[in-house]
């Protein structure tokens, strides 16, 4: 964005020069994942093409900003499709397979490790270790918030924001509905296909033949503070977190083409002055309501991309700041006469997957991006979770949770990992990644190489999560090359 943009913003240089490290050095890869809806009882991955990347690629970082340093060559992409699986296929024997993995989960790199396997078609433990231990899930976090929104809320579920006249014939206002994804070009950001775009919010104003003199920002349906327990406002300028308002523009970033950049400390106010822009009204005269705000006739409306579009975009980039708006979602769907805070999204997100029939003995969630230290989730639960989505009862829009998963070495927080030891994981291994100070966590679904479909839950804890991610790398690869019988 260009400069006096940027301070009328609030943006500062010290903001600009606070990201850790340059986009150069981190970059990111922007491919996603080509979607496949899943009609069999149980599923597995099969690598079907792997093409060379032509564009010039660049390392993409875990989620909370671990920067993988350096540039690598550009990888392999593998376009995994979802396959029935045979019922020949024979299972591992748990005795042979922990034989296996003991080396790698007794090792020092991972510090103190729990950890489960099961096996999707009939839940059998296959492998674990201290499974009902709460530990710090970091963003695996994010596949409570997921499936919890796929069950509460219908797949194509869509985020509205709508403009109407003021009661004040001169001003403009802006009623959030909870939708961070909007683009501030006139096509949809890179992060969030699909989305709607702050030219197309203008053109209906402009559309309606309507000039405000200013522009006013409605409360929209959160309340509460915008930082999570235990948020740090450092995480603003390093790209992690903007505050949790109703209405923002790329998920809060300065930098829409940059997944890393620094996000506004008021993403709303800076939301609203862009549209300013856009409608020549002086940016100045943007004001972000606390109370509710009058209004006249109704304009029209944008809206967001739908719910699996929007949860796959949570989980391949690993974006704290959608998860956090997705699970309000969820608390609003449950209790529509009432506001959403980060209890209340997190509540939901546990009241709906224990209506489930899931116990969640050990879970604790102070949010639902996983950026709070405060949370703990047993690995149990994560699997779970993810043999919810996998299992032989699984609803279609369960396993769309599948499908919006990274893919090792081929998209998202898993575009730059699973080479050398761990190489044989590529295109069969789908997991969401999660990473905080000492904590390093990977929770998938894995096919072995008999045909046998698998979810795994890995929490690392206690050491540093640049050492400890390719051993839980390598420990998902053995699960793919490991017969085992």
């Amino acid at each position: 964005m260009a400069a006096d943009d940027a301070a009328l913003d609030g943006a500062t240089d010290q903001a600009r020069t606070t990201r850790g490290r340059s986009v150069a050095e981190r970059g990111v890869w922007r491919g996603r994942s080509l979607a496949w809806r899943i009609g069999v009882s149980v599923v597995v991955l099969a690598v079907l093409v792997a093409a060379v990347v032509a564009a010039a690629l660049v390392t993409e970082v875990d989620d909370d900003n671990a920067a993988a340093p350096g540039l690598p060559a550009s990888p392999e992409v593998r376009a995994p499709g979802l396959l029935a699986v045979s019922e020949d296929a024979p299972m591992p024997d748990p005795a042979a397979l922990a034989r296996v993995l003991a080396p790698l989960a007794d090792s020092a790199e991972v510090g103190e490790l729990a950890g489960r396997v099961v096996d999707d078609a009939t839940g059998q433990v296959l492998w674990e270790r201290d499974p009902d231990k709460p530990k710090v899930p970091a963003s695996t976090t994010k596949l409570l918030t997921a499936l919890a929104a796929l069950t509460q809320l219908p797949a194509d579920k869509r985020v509205d924001t709508v403009v109407a006249r003021g009661s004040d014939p001169t001003t403009l206002v802006v009623i959030p509905g909870g939708d961070p994804t909007m683009s501030r070009g006139s096509e949809s950001g890179p992060l969030f296909p699909g989305s709607a775009t702050v030219v197309e919010l203008a053109d209906i104003v402009r559309g309606a033949g309507f000039t405000p003199a200013r522009i006013v920002v409605a409360p929209g349906p959160y309340m509460g503070p915008g930082l999570g327990p235990g948020w740090s406002r450092g995480e603003i300028a390093s790209g992690n977190l903007a505050p949790i308002e109703p209405w923002m523009l790329d998920g809060g970033r300065m930098d829409p083409a940059d997944e890393y950049s620094p996000r506004y400390p008021e993403p709303a106010l800076a939301a609203g002055r862009i549209l300013a822009r856009q409608l020549g009204v002086d940016p100045e005269t943007v004001r972000v309501s606390a109370e509710p705000v009058e209004t006249g006739e109704e304009l029209g409306k944008v809206s967001s991309a739908d719910l699996v579009e929007r949860v796959r975009s949570m989980l391949v980039h690993s974006d704290n700041v959608l998860a956090e708006a997705v699970c309000r979602e969820v608390a609003l769907s449950r209790h529509p006469d009432q506001k959403a805070d980060f209890a209340a999204g997190a509540t939901a997100v546990t009241d709906t997957l224990t209506e489930l029939g899931m116990d969640l003995s050990g879970v604790r969630l102070d949010d639902c991006s996983g950026m709070s230290a405060g949370n703990r989730i047993p690995a149990r639960v994560l699997t779970d979770v993810l043999r919810v989505a996998s299992g032989p009862d699984a609803s279609r829009e369960m396993r769309d949770l599948l499908d919006t998963l990274p893919i090792a070495s081929g998209s998202g927080t898993l575009v730059d990992r699973f080479d050398g030891p761990s190489g044989a994981g590529a295109g069969w291994v789908r997991a969401k990644t999660g990473t905080l100070s000492g904590t390093s966590a990977l929770a998938g679904t894995v096919t072995s190489v008999d045909g046998r479909p698998m979810s795994f839950a890995l929490l690392s804890t206690g050491t540093d999560p640049a050492i400890a991610r390719p051993v839980l790398d390598q420990i998902a690869a053995e699960l793919r090359t490991c017969g085992c019988r």
